[in-house]
């Protein structure tokens, strides 16, 4: 099931990473003739339809199953992003991302509850963070289409290799099955107990056909009710200053970087060293959150990526750079995933993709400004040292408001 998702989180991180790979032939564009402020524009187009899918898909996995919610979030972002590709003009291109934003945003609920669901209790922190690595190597595999392709070919052919996933949807929906929570939920005891023998899994405790009641909507404002506040309002803050910092970076990056006088090959080398730093540094994370405990290893990391972000706004020699970028990818991206991670395991399995959604979505606001804070600021013409200030003070709140979440009872 790891794998499984493993290949989903990979098309997803593709899917987000090829803008910030290909923003500075954007700019370049002699057509199209891009703002700074118009190229925020349209990375927060794709940012707004995230905001949509966490809501709708996310809930809608809780009501209907994560399998069909799965296979439909890869075709549903694959397909828009492969038109975003061949967009004649820059609304066309931004509404193409929207739409695939609306897939992205179900993507990560859904598959947390899977793997969630599937990985023994004792494991969930690694198993989650390797899912999550997928993530990051799709950026990385964005960063690197974006160094081979983008001066010779333009942008176009790197935005296309996005539809790519849309050939393995037959493979995945032959192998992906139904989460057995799910399963004994919807009252399909025997297939949930086929699944859940063939792949070791404990089906929930206490979870009885005799317990079993048609899921309504309204089920969701169970994360606001007394005893799951403060947890929801500490997991929705930190996801929320953590989005601002990765997404920031994630799209401003390699034009900050050329900015601060470094050639457009490392510029964009930076964003792929800053994502697959941080598919490794998630797996050591969950190690650690496994046993040292998630809160405070998820406020380590954040304090560590606010003082690496905080080193980025001096000019070092390059191979220093590419370490403390990477340091800034695993004090951020490792970061926010093992947000993620905490976040499904702390929720019981019928909320679990409700929580995991709504808390994204509404942490998109911060997915947002990051990307529009990055543009007003190159706007403005500001020193390129002010970007990392901003986003490491980002990064340090981010480790102050998971402590804010309360010690789940065992």
């Amino acid at each position: 099931m790891t794998a499984l998702c493993w290949i989903g989180l990979f098309a997803e991180g593709y899917d987000l990473g090829v803008f910030g790979a290909v923003l500075p032939g954007l700019m370049a564009d002699p057509v199209w003739k891009l703002s700074p402020v118009e190229a925020g524009m349209l990375a927060s187009s794709a940012l707004i339809g995230m905001f949509i899918g966490g809501f709708l898909l996310g809930t809608l996995s809780d009501q209907v199953g994560r399998r069909r919610c799965f296979l439909g979030c890869i075709a549903l972002f694959s397909a828009a992003t492969g038109l975003a590709a061949v967009a004649p003009t820059p609304l066309l291109f931004a509404l193409c991302r929207l739409v695939s934003g609306i897939g992205v945003g179900g993507m990560i609920p859904v598959a947390s509850a899977l793997v969630t669901e599937f990985a023994p209790p004792e494991r969930r922190s690694r198993e989650y963070a390797m899912m999550y690595s997928g993530y990051s190597i799709g950026i990385f595999a964005a960063a690197l289409a974006g160094f081979f392709l983008l001066a010779a070919h333009g942008w176009r052919p790197v935005v296309m290799l996005g539809a790519f996933p849309l050939i393995l949807l037959p493979v995945l929906a032959f192998l992906l099955p139904e989460s057995p929570d799910y399963l004994m939920r919807a009252g399909r005891e025997d297939r949930a107990r086929a699944v859940a023998d063939q792949f070791g899994v404990a089906l929930a405790h206490g979870m009885l056909p005799s317990d079993r009641r048609k899921p309504a909507w309204s089920d969701a404002l169970r994360i606001f009710a007394h005893g799951n506040r403060q947890a929801t309002a500490g997991f929705w803050a930190t996801t929320f200053l953590g989005m601002v910092v990765v997404y920031g970076l994630n799209t401003w990056l390699p034009q900050i970087m050329r900015s601060a006088g470094y050639d457009l090959g490392p510029s964009i080398l930076f964003l792929g060293v800053f994502a697959l730093a941080s598919s490794v540094g998630g797996v050591v994370l969950g190690l650690a959150a496994d046993r040292w405990g998630r809160g405070p290893t998820i406020a380590s990391a954040f304090t560590m990526g606010a003082g690496a972000i905080l080193m980025l706004s001096h000019h070092w020699p390059l191979g220093v750079t590419y370490v403390v970028v990477a340091a800034a990818g695993v004090g951020s991206v490792s970061a926010a995933v093992l947000v993620t991670a905490y976040l499904a395991s702390y929720f019981p399995s019928d909320l679990r993709a409700t929580a995991v959604g709504w808390c994204l979505s509404f942490s998109r606001s911060g997915a947002i400004a990051g990307p529009m804070m990055g543009a007003t600021l190159a706007q403005l013409g500001w020193p390129v040292a002010t970007n990392f200030y901003m986003f490491a003070l980002m990064a340090l709140l981010s480790a102050g408001a998971i402590l804010c979440v309360p010690r789940k009872k065992a």
